[in-house]
């Protein structure tokens, strides 16, 4: 379980981004990780799209969880931008977003994979969790929260930051079950996809 604490670093975090609209925040997010990754901006930006193409990414209360699904990573990597202005992102609460958490997978993904959707998406549902990433302007409490956030196992003990997780968070939302069914929806696609790809080439 420890790659689910080390996704998000400092270099990954972006504060007070110019990003005027989705797509000009889904190349800043493409040219970070292919600076830092090696990756294609271009390859970056498209899995994006076709993620966001089966509905919004956006949870509500100014917060969306971009992910794709892209070719030459081995682990999960993911960033934050923090936007000057906030932008439209079709967010179920009719909400403009300003925080964009964007996910990497590899193409070969794990249980463990969709477990850290699935807990960032959940423990955003935490006002106290929301406000502060909204408002934090260090990079590294906001990467020490996301990774405290997704491998959550009580309170973090971070200096300067002060967010209770035990706070009680709902067990149903309509909108994160949604969101998360979706994906895992995605994933069975993809996989009856390579499948009907191998046997085609035997």
């Amino acid at each position: 379980m420890n790659m689910l604490l080390n996704i998000f670093s400092k270099k990954y975090i972006v504060i007070n981004s110019s990003a005027r609209n989705k797509a000009e925040a889904f190349t800043v997010a493409g040219d970070l990780f292919e600076k830092r990754l090696g990756i294609t901006s271009s390859s970056v930006v498209h899995a994006l799209n076709v993620r966001e193409d089966l509905s919004s990414t956006a949870l509500g209360s100014g917060i969306a969880i971009p992910h794709g699904i892209v070719a030459g990573i081995n682990i999960p990597v993911g960033c934050l931008i923090n936007l000057t202005g906030a932008i439209d992102f079709a967010a179920p609460d009719k909400n403009k977003i300003s925080i964009l958490i964007f996910l990497l997978f590899p193409q070969i993904t794990t249980h463990e994979h969709l477990q850290i959707l699935s807990s960032l998406a959940q423990r955003l549902l935490d006002v106290g969790i929301r406000k502060t990433l909204i408002s934090e302007q260090c990079p590294e409490k906001i990467c020490q929260l996301l990774n405290l956030t997704i491998g959550c196992r009580g309170s973090p003990k971070i200096q300067g930051l002060h967010i209770d997780f035990k706070q009680p968070i709902p067990s149903s939302n309509e909108y994160i079950i949604s969101y998360l069914a979706e994906w895992a929806i995605l994933e069975v696609l993809r996989k009856r996809y390579e499948k009907r790809m191998s046997t085609s080439k035997g």
